[in-house]
């Protein structure tokens, strides 16, 4: 009787893996319940033995399916990039953590495979310093805990670019040098125009009065937009 059940169940679950289980229960059943020209009475299976072969085989695709199920999101997780922006405001064996724009601590963990960069050239991870500005791109591995793929050292730029707004009186215009001289509280100021500036000097005037965006950079005032008002 055990070696009939064991044979049962051997078989079923190999008919599983090629053939929904579902279809494979009756026929298997009916056939094992019919007595063979050899069989003897006591080899025939009984409604509670049968009950009990399908109860198993349930679990068994339960069991099987939880375990498909719990692999596949750990993969996906594993798979998942993100990417973060900061600071840097400790380094400790490996495992950095930095401050990001939304004042978020993301801990960043590295391994052998990590690659560090820094202006175009493959740097250590030695030569990571604090207060460093960093991309990271890596695995989500937990909430705020990045497995780093790749890390990359921005480069600070020492005179960034201000931007500001004005009010003023046109005074003079030059279409060649593409400038606007503005009276400010009684001083006149030169300004250049951006490379992406829409002001068209043909539409505008001595003795208007403009509000404009400004921007600053390397000591040089420069109009990105104005309107006369």
């Amino acid at each position: 009787m055990k070696k009939i059940i064991i044979y049962l169940l051997s078989f079923v679950i190999a008919s599983f893996v090629l053939e929904p289980w579902q279809s494979q229960i009756p026929t298997i059943l009916a056939a094992s319940a019919t007595p063979s020209p050899t069989a003897t009475p006591s080899a025939s299976i009984t409604p509670s033995e049968t009950q009990d072969i399908q109860q198993k085989i349930k679990n068994l695709v339960k069991e099987n399916l939880s375990a498909t199920e719990t692999s596949l999101k750990d993969k996906i997780n594993l798979q998942t990039l993100v990417g973060y922006v900061g600071e840097i405001n400790s380094i400790n064996s490996g495992n950095i953590s930095i401050d990001s724009k939304d004042d978020s601590m993301i801990q960043i963990t590295t391994n052998e495979n990590t690659v560090y960069s820094k202006s175009g050239s493959n740097i250590k991870l030695s030569s990571l310093a604090l207060s460093d500005r960093i991309i990271i791109i890596g695995t989500l591995l937990n909430d705020n805990i990045v497995l780093a793929k790749k890390i990359v050292v921005v480069e600070v730029d020492s005179n960034p670019m201000i931007s500001g707004t004005i009010y003023a009186t046109i005074v003079s215009l030059d279409s060649k040098k593409k400038t606007i001289s503005l009276s400010i509280n009684g001083e006149e100021n030169v300004y250049s125009l951006t490379k992406k500036s829409d002001i068209k000097l043909s539409e505008l005037k001595p003795g208007q009065n403009i509000f404009a965006i400004t921007k600053k950079y390397e000591g040089k005032d420069y109009l990105s937009r104005a309107k006369v008002i």
